[in-house]
């Protein structure tokens, strides 16, 4: 389903004076504490790319950042959600297929693509103008690996089952608005079908807002109900991010040692902190790690 274009832009690249010009140029115009860099508009509202410190952040008409690149170390993971939702690859470091519901600046689709290049990776992005600014900005690569829809997240996962007969081995959502958790978070039909696109072993994982305590809890009821695996969580250390996590099916039991193996191997191929990672994990879902 197409996306109506921007129909109002700004970009600080283009509105420099000539060279001609002897008129002193106005200085660029500032947003949430930084250089406003990029400004869009659609019928979802706005989008905004600011620089400040040497990074370069995606916004969507609030403070909030949606993504976060730094510029020196473009490839880094900058967001520690982002990381977070990384440690999926905890439990299938290897996926075959990968979807993501969500691009924002491509953080995730980045990271993915860069580390993993068996992995074919699919995403489901509902603005065009956030897939233009991913690409333009924010150095998301366009590649055949990397396949994009532009549309809505409910109807893609409705369909893909049923009319191409996809599955994943992993499945990420990062599905926010300016106003925060997008509705969608919440449907029961959502994860249900995406615990219907997921191979085997696969898993799922989204992010939410930890402070809104009655939506996580409604959205791990929603999970438990989805998925035959277990449904566990990871408080993102430091922020007020929770990352939910669910298993296509029961695992057959997580070894410790290897699990701390796949982690330190993980740390030195993608520079993130797992092993920090696994051990909240352990601490805060005992009965998956036993």
């Amino acid at each position: 389903m197409a996306i109506a274009s921007a129909i109002v832009e700004y970009d600080a690249a283009t509105s420099r004076s000539g060279p001609l010009t002897l008129l002193k140029q106005k200085p660029a115009p500032t947003k949430f504490g930084g250089t406003l860099v990029h400004f869009a508009r659609d019928r979802f509202g706005s989008i905004e790319v600011v620089e400040d410190f040497g990074v370069r952040t995606l916004h969507f008409g609030t403070a909030a950042r949606q993504s976060s690149m730094c510029l020196r170390e473009p490839d880094n993971v900058e967001l520690p959600y982002v990381r977070a939702m990384l440690s999926a690859l905890l439990f299938h470091p290897e996926p075959g297929a990968v979807l993501l519901l969500g691009l924002g600046g491509g953080s995730l689709a980045k990271a993915l693509f860069w580390h993993l290049p068996g992995s074919r990776i699919d995403v489901v992005e509902q603005r065009e103008i956030v897939v233009e600014a991913a690409h333009r900005f924010f150095g998301l690569p366009e590649d055949p690996r990397l396949s994009i829809t532009v549309g809505d997240a409910a109807e893609f996962v409705g369909r893909a089952r049923t009319e191409t007969g996809l599955t994943y081995d992993l499945i990420l959502a990062d599905l926010f608005d300016g106003q925060g958790m997008a509705p969608l978070v919440t449907e029961d039909s959502f994860y249900r079908g995406c615990a219907g696109l997921l191979g085997a072993d696969g898993m799922f994982g989204t992010n939410l807002w930890g402070s809104q305590t009655a939506v996580c809890r409604e959205v791990f009821d929603l999970l438990k109900m989805a998925f035959e695996g277990p449904a566990f969580r990871l408080s993102v250390p430091g922020r007020g991010n929770l990352i939910a996590f669910a298993l296509a099916a029961e695992p057959n039991g997580a070894d410790s040692r290897e699990m701390e193996r796949r982690a330190r191997r993980l740390h030195a191929e993608f520079g993130i902190e797992f092993p920090q990672f696994l051990r909240a994990l352990q601490q805060s879902n005992r009965a998956l790690f036993g």
